[in-house]
């Protein structure tokens, strides 16, 4: 096989694989128990494409979700949480996690690996406990709780805006006033 051949193929396993983790991503959000069948239809490949790819669909979904943590890392960075006051980074944070609740697929049917939904949350853990840091220097987040407890806290109560959204308890807006309060008090931050 050529090298030029090689190198079509291994672009076209890339899109499948991508194309196969976006089909997921939309059509697990209206339909979280679709069949492969379903996703590789939405994708616009043969479902013997999509088992050469992901093996099961237990794989598939350990893509969506590495697919979904990139994203969210993405959308926290952009925050830019070590530019403004502590406080400001805060609120930008809030809005982050905010807008990537409203746009997170769930799997509730699932079981998922826990040592790799751990390593999905460490990246997030660090830029927690930075802010914290700052904050506390600069006196605008005057809490004593450790901070590893505040970064568990603040993931738990992320984790349990989800479930709200998830169930049906509330809406995106009351979820994110909720939360904002409850990070905010928790943190000992001002709020103006």
């Amino acid at each position: 096989m050529s090298e030029i051949r090689r190198r079509r193929q291994r672009v076209e396993v890339g899109r499948n694989r991508s194309a196969l983790v976006a089909a997921a991503i939309r059509v697990l959000g209206v339909r979280p128990e679709a069949s492969m069948s379903e996703i590789a239809a939405a994708a616009g490949v043969s479902r013997q494409t999509a088992y050469a790819h992901f093996g099961t669909r237990e794989m598939l979904l350990a893509s969506v979700r590495d697919e979904q943590s990139r994203r969210s890392i993405d959308v926290l960075t952009a925050a830019d949480l070590e530019t403004g006051t502590a406080t400001a980074a805060l609120g930008r944070f809030i809005a982050a996690v905010t807008s990537l609740l409203a746009q997170q697929t769930r799997f509730d049917s699932v079981d998922s690996d826990s040592t790799a939904d751990a390593a999905r949350h460490v990246p997030i853990e660090q830029l927690l406990g930075a802010l914290i840091g700052r904050g506390r220097e600069s006196g605008e987040f005057t809490t004593d709780l450790d901070t590893q407890w505040l970064v568990a806290a603040t993931i738990a109560l992320g984790h349990a805006a989800e479930q709200q959204l998830r169930a049906g308890h509330s809406d995106v807006t009351t979820v994110a006033a909720q939360f904002r309060c409850s990070v905010q008090r928790l943190y000992g931050a001002e709020t103006r």
